[in-house]
């Protein structure tokens, strides 16, 4: 009788649990967008059922685009029309989606061009011209745009960003929730609205010359007469450019704070969903970002490690890294749980810093006051981010 007890008790157990436990999620491939553009609820509802993540592709006077769907995002499945008409004319992009209202869930559109871009950024504009969000652009022969498509009825406009801050999305507070828990601590006045336009995130890039920078205790800029490689194997620093400041000779002053913006974001894996580990989607987020672009306080004399250590603490985000002394500094292995080599054999972790990609290392690499801050993950070596001469950029 106690054994029927017991083995009652198991069995409830292993099904109670087994009820609780989230299913993992699956890739399944690429769906073709049918001619009149309307994918049937039947689709979406085993999208949902499967929990699984699905592209679907269509084509418009010669370009391709793409909805990167998620099935944990899906709450009420319709019929849905994903059609959208494309028109490429020189540096931008026009856009008519066929649906007439918003979808239900948010997706990642991508838009394969048939042109590059040289920029580092887009802007999406509604028909009244207004900036609605910013795009990505990646991409390593042909440029890809990548934005979240809030809005999914109307006309829009992509434009490269004048300005090229190089944010991979702006959001405003109304359309993304944000909570203390994923703001950092450090973020400048406390303020849960710092999310910045383009132009409020720029801040320039440093002029050449040999005098040291006055708004970091030890940094000097390049003046280009470098030639040859220095004794951590650096290759010259393009003038303009700040020189490397070795960990050991950093001063860091924590009663000088100053501000710098910082983003950590994976939207080149959106266009490479077949490459990826297929045990990393459940860590993979819907939208590409990991960590919004925001405005943080760093001290005096710190590096971009630094911070990078800092806002991933506070923030409950995972992050490995590894020193490697023939290059003096710490290399980046992984971040929120995605690694170098998760996606593809030249798959891995850059940074950059006011768009350029610095061909040293992070904990070398000493901040300055109002810099924009980039973590990218790239799928092909640097060469689908802009960095692929900055070999090193990772480390």
């Amino acid at each position: 009788m106690k054994y029927k007890i017991l083995l009652l008790f198991l069995t409830v157990n292993i099904i109670f649990c087994g009820c609780n436990l989230k299913q993992e999620k699956d890739y399944q491939g690429n769906i073709n967008i049918p001619e009149n553009g309307i994918v049937e609820k039947s689709v979406f509802s085993q999208i949902q059922e499967n929990n699984a993540v699905v592209t679907f592709s269509g084509e418009s006077n010669c370009c391709k685009y793409e909805w990167t769907v998620f099935g944990d995002d899906i709450e009420n499945p319709r019929d849905i029309n994903l059609a959208i008409e494309i028109t490429e004319e020189p540096e931008q992009v026009l856009l008519n989606f066929q649906s007439n209202d918003y979808f239900g869930f948010s997706s990642v559109l991508s838009i394969h061009l048939n042109s590059v871009w040289d920029c580092q950024s887009a802007i999406v504009y509604d028909s009244e011209n207004n900036a609605v969000c910013g795009a990505s652009v990646t991409g390593s022969e042909n440029t890809i745009l990548n934005y979240t498509a809030l809005q999914t009825s109307g006309t829009f406009c992509i434009m490269p960003d004048k300005a090229d801050s190089s944010q991979i999305n702006i959001i405003a507070a109304e359309e993304k929730e944000i909570t203390t828990e994923n703001r950092i601590s450090t973020t400048k006045n406390n303020q849960q609205d710092d999310y910045l336009t383009p132009a409020e995130q720029f801040s320039g890039i440093a002029v050449s010359g040999e005098n040291n920078d006055n708004t970091s205790n030890n940094r000097i800029i390049s003046d280009g007469s470098q030639t040859e490689q220095d004794k951590y194997l650096t290759d010259p620093v393009p003038e303009g450019k700040p020189m490397p400041v070795e960990p050991e000779n950093a001063e860091i002053n924590e009663q000088t704070q100053y501000t710098c913006t910082f983003s950590v974001e994976c939207s080149t894996i959106l266009n490479n969903l077949g490459e990826l580990n297929s045990e990393k989607l459940d860590v993979l987020p819907a939208d590409g970002i990991i960590f919004p672009a925001t405005e943080v306080i760093f001290y005096e004399g710190e590096s971009v490690y630094d911070v990078l250590q800092r806002i991933c603490k506070e923030n409950n985000i995972h992050m490995e890294a590894s020193w490697t002394p023939m290059y003096n500094s710490a290399y980046v292995e992984g971040i929120h749980n995605l690694y170098e080599f998760d996606c593809g054999n030249l798959s891995g972790w850059m940074y950059r810093v006011d768009g350029w990609y610095p061909n040293y290392g992070c904990s070398r690499y000493q901040l300055k006051d109002g810099e924009v801050v980039e973590w990218r993950y790239t799928c092909d070596l640097g060469n689908d981010v802009g960095g692929g001469y900055a070999v090193t950029g990772g480390e």
